[in-house]
């Protein structure tokens, strides 16, 4: 499961930036060092998301009609935004903190330990 978490936050990574990334929020966290606490909140969003987008690739091979993946599709962005609502955080920081951590080897060293001990503990939220 740790194994699948984290290859899976890779590739949530690896999305994040094929995605578009806001330059200047990207700026701001740059701009900025990143606490532990701060990184440690965008962990906890980080895997609350991919569980909603594992549930999301899981409906969507149910659906076979373009209407139905189209609502699964809005359901799983209302579901993102809850999250990053509930964690405190907007989509615009979210991408911010997955360039600068994509960007960064040292930030992504520490991301991929936090998420580590984040899975040990079996905490999300």
């Amino acid at each position: 499961m740790k194994t699948r978490r984290i290859a899976g936050a890779l590739s949530l990574l690896s999305l994040a930036l094929a995605a578009s990334a806001a330059p200047a929020a990207a700026q701001d966290v740059a701009s900025d060092s990143v606490s532990r606490e701060e990184l440690t909140r965008f962990a906890r969003a980080h895997m609350a998301i991919a569980d909603v987008r594992d549930e999301f690739h899981g409906a969507v091979a149910r659906v076979h009609d373009e209407e139905g993946r189209l609502r699964a599709r809005e359901q799983v962005e209302e579901r993102i935004a809850g999250v990053l609502e509930e964690h405190e955080m907007t989509r615009e920081e979210f991408d911010a903190y997955t360039l600068r951590i994509s960007l960064d080897g040292e930030l992504r060293a520490l991301f991929e330990e936090i998420l580590a001990e984040l899975e040990e503990e079996g905490t999300t939220g």
